[in-house]
């Protein structure tokens, strides 16, 4: 079955409070969310270090069949926040890492790339398999440019990560690949990847989609006001910044330190017809950074980037606040994984300083989409201008291995290389939990 060329177009078209939209090979599907109760049946797996594909694994051991109901959402889920996501079976390695990164938890990931974590497995609804892509990260692999053009590196683990979506694996570029430096250090330039700002039109309230892919990272979003330069500062036909040094200074983007915009802004209420309620929308576009924020900063001092100990999953528990404690990227300036010392220094410097708001806090993105907190438009309708800063990679074969590069320091040269591949899980007994759902009353 060939599967559609655009992987995954995020929009809104059913009030999210109350419907679930998932994306398939066939297009959108979007059920009304059916809320109940359900018991949470645990089944052990082993891995050996070789075996991604375990026949009939998400069949219920005592009667053999296929019980979950994928249309039903439960509260008090301790796998997901606040019955986000539906009751999927869900995939535990290594076994007792809590929570899957999703939602609330994602947002605290400092590479929050919805596509590269949110699964890490497959599932055969009708037979019960399960197919692993348990994502393993490499943070520093040596390896060196081809010898002809010196335009692509080769690594020695394959497949490199593609993109989980809906329940169906797409060989497609994310953010897998981090970067190819000519340094040990990673220091001095990445010749993977290169950073851009653009003015873009959204999607729709709360969506955008990038004109480059795939994204890497996200550094910025930011509103416009009617009293921009825009025609100025941005370029009418291909909408890149060309006077980045005006940005900063007369619209207040920090492009220098994305993160001093990440403060909660002033909100107005707007009733949503979509939503079927008020909902709150942004009441400004720039702001001053306020003595509270260091405040706030202070009191996550130490904490640090754990994969499953990050937002709710820290804690186990989600109570629908903004107010996570623990690490968040918002106030990890230098971007070493723990807010230290030298961020509240950096931060307590900046006190007083007037900058955009950029919208990218609390917010996740895709291969080729990057996405608000806030929603801007509440009726989702297309067209809002906003200022995008983000970053994009040469993409990658995941197959062979093959990373290409957008610049190059020459043919065999050495480089060194972060990204994730998928990996079987490693020998162990009981290593892998997979959880399942029988719904009650039924």
């Amino acid at each position: 079955m060939s599967l559609p060329q655009r992987l995954f177009t995020p929009n809104i078209e059913h009030n999210p409070l109350h419907w679930m939209g998932i994306w398939t090979p066939q297009g959108w599907r979007v059920n009304p969310k059916r809320w109940g109760q359900a018991q949470c049946l645990t089944k052990w797996l082993s891995g050996d270090g070789r075996t991604t594909f375990f026949p009939e694994a998400l069949r219920d051991p005592h009667t053999g069949r296929i019980g979950w109901a994928d249309d039903l959402h439960v509260t008090d889920d301790p796998l997901t926040d606040g019955g986000i996501y539906p009751c999927d079976p869900r995939v535990e390695y290594p076994a007792g890492r809590p929570r899957w990164a999703i939602s609330h938890t994602l947002l605290c990931y400092p590479v929050a790339d919805h596509t590269l974590q949110t699964h890490e497995y497959t599932w055969d609804l009708e037979h019960g398999h399960l197919q692993t892509h348990f994502r393993r990260q490499v943070a520093l692999e040596l390896a060196r440019t081809d010898c002809h053009t010196g335009r692509t590196v080769t690594v020695a683990h394959t497949p490199i990560s593609t993109v989980i979506e809906g329940n169906v694996c797409y060989h497609q570029c994310n953010s897998a690949v981090r970067g190819v430096w000519g340094r040990a250090d990673k220091s001095g330039p990445n010749y993977y990847t290169r950073r851009v700002c653009e003015l873009l039109s959204m999607h729709n309230g709360v969506y955008v989609t990038t004109p480059y892919a795939p994204v890497v990272q996200c550094y910025g979003l930011y509103l416009t006001d009617p009293a921009d330069p825009l025609g100025e500062v941005f370029d009418p036909e291909s909408l890149a910044c060309v006077d980045p040094e005006r940005l900063q200074r007369e619209m207040r983007v920090p492009l220098d330190a994305p993160k001093l915009g990440m403060i909660r802004l002033p909100a107005r209420e707007m009733w949503s017809n979509i939503y079927g309620r008020v909902i709150e929308l942004p009441n400004a576009t720039e702001g001053d950074i306020p003595v509270s924020y260091v405040d706030q900063l202070a009191e996550r001092i130490g904490a640090r980037f754990i994969i499953g100990e990050v937002g709710y999953a820290a804690t186990a528990s989600f109570d629908g606040d903004r107010g996570a404690m623990g690490y968040v990227p918002a106030f990890d300036f230098n971007d070493n994984g723990e807010i230290d010392a030298e961020d509240l220094e950096f931060l307590r410097a900046n006190v007083g300083r007037r900058v955009r708001y950029n919208l990218y806090l609390d917010a996740y993105f895709g291969g080729d989409w990057l996405s608000t907190y806030y929603c801007v438009e509440p009726e989702h309708r297309p067209g809002t201008p906003l200022i995008a800063d983000y970053e994009f990679g040469g993409g990658y074969d995941a197959a062979a291995g093959r990373i290409y590069l957008l610049e190059t320091p020459g043919p065999d040269q050495p480089v060194w290389v972060e990204y994730h591949y998928d990996a079987p899980a490693e020998a162990g007994e009981n290593n892998i939990a997979v959880h399942l759902y029988r719904e009650e009353n039924r």
